[in-house]
C-alpha cells in the first residue's frame, strides 16, 4: 500500500478546516506542499518530512514556505527540531489561509478521529510581548501560550512570532525546546525570509501551539536503519553521523565546536567586519583585526565559557551534533553572533549577547537585522546620516567603527549601547527603519545607499546575505540569504560558479522537502532517497523530480542588479584577494585586470556571467 500523507488546510477568518490526502509520490516533502498551495492561493505552509519522527538523526526540521513579504517572492525558511512533536499530531503539512478577526493563538490539541482538532484563541498579543520580569517580548508570549493555552496531553510546542513580526516585514518565527515540562534557553529559529510577519499580519496568527501522541509509519527500527549506512559507507549509522557533524559538536582541528566556534576559528583574515568595510583592507590589517579582537578575545570568551564546560545541548531531537552551543540563557550561532558581532563593531560577548538576546525578544530574524544595524553604525560614523533623522538624540554618541586603537571591552560596550537603541527605533512602527534597509537607503540618499548591503529582488525585496566573503552569496538566484547557492571560497570563473550554485540550489531544496537538517548533508545527499524508498517501497525520481521544483523557482525569481556600491567593493576585494594567492591563473587576472580598471563595468559583468550559468544549467538539469 503506497504511503500516504495528510495536510490539513486551515482558514484563519472562520476556524474552518479541511483534510487532503497525499500519495508520498505526488507530494514528496514539505516545500512541494508549499508550492502546491501557492498555486491554489495566500497561504503560510508549514509542514514536515516524511520520515520525521523516526531514528534518523536530523530529520526533525520543521519547514516554512510560503511569500516572503521581506524578499517578495516564494521562500522556505526551517527550523531545528520543531517536527519531532509535529510528528504527534498526525499530520505532515499546514496550510493557513485567510485573516483571522483578532490576533489569535492556532491550538492543535486533541483529535477527531486520526486529526487533530483546531480552535483560535484570540489574545490582546501586544499585552503579552509586554507582560514578562525577563526579556519580554517572543518569549512571553510563547511562555504564555505553553502554559495557559495548551489543553492537551504530553508536552507542547510552540510557534511564536515577537513585536518585530506586526511592524516590520522581518519578523521570525521562533520556539524553545522543552524539558521536564518546563520552556529552556535552546531556542530554534525560522528566520530568513520573515515568515513570522507573513504569519502575523496576512493571517492575524501570533503563536501556534502543538502535539499529539499519533503514531505513522515512522522509521524506528534501528537495525534497518543501520543496514543502509552499513550498505552505502560500511559503517553504523551512529558512526557516519558522527563524523558528518563533526564541526557542529567539536573539531579537535580548531579546539573548537559549533558554527561560531569553527568559523570565527577558520576564516581568520577572510572575516567581515566593521560593515563589510574590511573587504578593502590589506590582508595584514585584517589578519592583525582577526588575532587582536576574535581570535585573543570574541573567540577566546566563547571557548573557556562555552567549549571547556561543554555548554552544549540538542534543538529537540536526539542527535549526536549537540549543536547549540549556550552560556546562561544565550544561545551562540555563528552568523547571528556575526551580524550583530564584528559586522556591527563588537567584538566582545556581554554587549552582543545583550543585542542578540533583545533582538530575539523582538522576534526579528538575526541576520537580516544585524546586517541593517551595521549599515546604520557605519552611516552615523561617516556622518552620512545625522542621528535625530534616524531617531536617535540629536547628541548622540558615534560608533566606533575603525580598527586601530579600538578597545574590545571599551569600544564593544560602546557600540552595542547604540545599536541596541538602533535596534528599537527598527521594531518601531512610525520610524523609517522599521520599512528595512532597502526602503531606508533609497531614502537615505546615495552615500547612505551605497554603503547598504543588502541583495533585490523585484522593485521592493530584499535579503542580507549569509556572512561569508564569497561570491556566491551575492548570486542572482530566486531565494537568497540561504545556502542555495556555492559558497565555497574558491575561486570559479562567474559562468561556471553560476552553474554550481544552480546545482547546490537543487541538493538544498531536497535537503529541505525531506525535512532535514543540512548540518547532516555529508551523508544525506547520499543516502536519503534511498532510505526513504527503501522504507516506503516506492520508486520516486528524486533527481528529477528536485530539479523540476528548482526549474520552477527559477522562473517566479526576480533578481536585480545590486543597488549598492558596496557590494562591488566586496566582489573586486573577493577578485583582488584570489589574485594575489593565484597570480598565474590567466582567467583570474583577467578579471582583477577589469575590475581594477572600471569596477563597476566589471561587477555588473561578473553578475551577468553568474546569471546566465545558473540559467543554463536550470536548462540543462533533467527531470
Amino acid at each position: 500500500m503506497a504511503h500516504v500523507q495528510y495536510g490539513l488546510v486551515v482558514n484563519a477568518a472562520d476556524g474552518s478546516c479541511e483534510i487532503r490526502e497525499y500519495a508520498l509520490a505526488e507530494m514528496i516533502g514539505p516545500v512541494d506542499f508549499g508550492m502546491a498551495m501557492q498555486r491554489e492561493g495566500d497561504f503560510l505552509c508549514i509542514g514536515s518530512g516524511v520520515l520525521a519522527g523516526s531514528v534518523i538523526p536530523g530529520s526533525n526540521r520543521l519547514v516554512f514556505s510560503g511569500p516572503s513579504p521581506v524578499w517578495d517572492g516564494f521562500f522556505v525558511s526551517t527550523m531545528g527540531g520543531a517536527a519531532l512533536i509535529w510528528d504527534g499530531t498526525g499530520i505532515s503539512f499546514l496550510a493557513i489561509g485567510g485573516r483571522a478577526a483578532k490576533p489569535s493563538v492556532l491550538v492543535m490539541a486533541g483529535r477527531d478521529g486520526q486529526y487533530p482538532v483546531v480552535r483560535l484563541v484570540p489574545v490582546d498579543v501586544e499585552a503579552l510581548w509586554r507582560d514578562d520580569g525577563g526579556p519580554g517580548g517572543l518569549y512571553s508570549l510563547q511562555r504564555h501560550v505553553f502554559e495557559r493555552l495548551w489543553d492537551g496531553r504530553g508536552t507542547p510546542r510552540v510557534l511564536a512570532t515577537g513585536p518585530a513580526a506586526l511592524h516590520t516585514a522581518m519578523g521570525a518565527i521562533g520556539s524553545s525546546k522543552s524539558s521536564q515540562g518546563k520552556l529552556t534557553a535552546v531556542d530554534c529559529w525560522a528566520g530568513r525570509g520573515g515568515m513570522g510577519s507573513r504569519m502575523l499580519q496576512r493571517h492575524n496568527v501570533c503563536a501556534i501551539v502543538y502535539g499529539g501522541d499519533y503514531e505513522d509509519e515512522d522509521l524506528t527500527d534501528r537495525a534497518e536503519a543501520d543496514g543502509y549506512f552499513e550498505e552505502r559507507f560500511s559503517k553504523n549509522m551512529k558512526l557516519v553521523d558522527l563524523e558528518a557533524t563533526t564541526k557542529y559538536r567539536y573539531d579537535p582541528k580548531w579546539s573548537s565546536g559549533g558554527t561560531f566556534g569553527v568559523n570565527y576559528s577558520s576564516l581568520s583574515d577572510m572575516m567581515l567586519s566593521f560593515n563589510y568595510r574590511s573587504v578593502a583592507w590589506p590582508r595584514h590589517e585584517r589578519l592583525e583585526l582577526w588575532k587582536r579582537l576574535v581570535k585573543s578575545h570574541y573567540l577566546e570568551q566563547f571557548n573557556e565559557e562555552t567549549i571547556v564546560p561543554k555548554e552544549q545541548a540538542q534543538c529537540g531531537e536526539p542527535c549526536p551534533a549537540v549543536c547549540k552551543k549556550l552560556k546562561d540563557e544565550f544561545k551562540k550561532d555563528y552568523e547571528p553572533y556575526q551580524t550583530m558581532g564584528p559586522l556591527c563593531g563588537i567584538f566582545d560577548q556581554r554587549p552582543a549577547e545583550r543585542l542578540n538576546h533583545r533582538a530575539d525578544a523582538l522576534g526579528f530574524d538575526a541576520i537580516q537585522i544585524g546586517g541593517q544595524l551595521a549599515w546604520l553604525m557605519e552611516c552615523l560614523h561617516e556622518g552620512l546620516v545625522d542621528a535625530a533623522t534616524l531617531g536617535l538624540p540629536e547628541r548622540a554618541a558615534r560608533p566606533r567603527f575603525a580598527p586601530e586603537g579600538f578597545d574590545p571591552v571599551r569600544d564593544s560596550a560602546h557600540n552595542g549601547e547604540l545599536a541596541l537603541s538602533l535596534l528599537e527605533l527598527c521594531a518601531a512602527p512610525e520610524n523609517l527603519l522599521a520599512r528595512g534597509m532597502r526602503a531606508a537607503a533609497r531614502a537615505l540618499g546615495p552615500a547612505a545607499r551605497d554603503r547598504a548591503v543588502y541583495l533585490s529582488n523585484g522593485p521592493d525585496g530584499w535579503m542580507v546575505p549569509n556572512q561569508y566573503w564569497a561570491p556566491g552569496m551575492f548570486g542572482p538566484q530566486s531565494i537568497m540569504g540561504k545556502y542555495y547557492v556555492h559558497y565555497g571560497m574558491e575561486f570559479l570563473p562567474p559562468r561556471e560558479l553560476g552553474k554550481k550554485s544552480a546545482e547546490r540550489m537543487v541538493a538544498e531544496l531536497t535537503t529541505d522537502n525531506a525535512g532535514m537538517c543540512r548540518f547532516h548533508r555529508g551523508w544525506s545527499e547520499k543516502l536519503w532517497a534511498d532510505i526513504v524508498q527503501s522504507h516506503f517501497r516506492s520508486i520516486i525520481d528524486y533527481p528529477g523530480h528536485h530539479a523540476r521544483l528548482a526549474r520552477e523557482l527559477h522562473r517566479r525569481g526576480a533578481p536585480e542588479y545590486w543597488e549598492s556600491a558596496r557590494i562591488e567593493e566586496i566582489v573586486h576585494g573577493y577578485v583582488r584577494e584570489m589574485f594575489d594567492e593565484s597570480p598565474g591563473d590567466p582567467v583570474l587576472a583577467d578579471w582583477a585586470r577589469r575590475f581594477d580598471s572600471d569596477r563597476s563595468a566589471a561587477a555588473r559583468a561578473y553578475w551577468d556571467e553568474m546569471r546566465a550559468g545558473i540559467a543554463e544549467k536550470m536548462a540543462e538539469l533533467g527531470g
